[in-house]
């Protein structure tokens, strides 16, 4: 792997999704959703509106893939599309209160996966760690990758 990079990060990447959607499979959300629900939460916490449109540049997906992400969880009661009052076209998402309550068991459940795959790294492997990752997010970026 020490030659291939980009494998190793991807196959990293895939085995932290899958971990990811084993802990959150009896609360019946994917990993997108649960991103989407999290990133709700966040701007609710901020005090801060949010739209579709930012969803798509946030998680870098389709507007067609955020409409459906979104319908679903619309449709299972977790979030609700407002009207606002300065742009009827504009629909504003907003968390539901059981919307709420899944984000803070998926919060809880993260932590504790961090916790332990944080377990196994020293301090400073895990400092070593997020400088690299640092380093070619922000290379990727200058590069145009983005």
């Amino acid at each position: 792997m020490e030659n291939h990079p980009i494998k190793a990060i991807m196959d990293l990447s895939h085995l932290v999704r899958r971990a990811t959607e084993q802990q959150m499979a009896d609360l019946e959300i994917s990993s997108v959703q649960s991103r989407v629900l999290g990133y709700l939460w966040w701007k609710a916490w901020k005090k801060e509106p949010a739209f579709q449109k930012e969803l798509e540049a946030e998680f870098k997906i389709r507007r067609s893939s955020v409409c459906s992400v979104v319908q679903c969880l619309e449709k299972r009661g977790l979030l609700e599309r407002r009207s606002v009052s300065t742009d009827a076209r504009q629909k504003e998402l907003v968390l539901t209160d059981e919307g709420m309550k899944i984000q803070s068991e998926v919060i809880n459940r993260l932590e504790q996966m961090e916790s332990k795959m944080n377990g196994w790294l020293t301090p400073e492997e895990r400092s070593w760690w997020i400088r690299c990752i640092n380093k070619m997010e922000t290379g990727l970026k200058e590069a145009e990758y983005d």
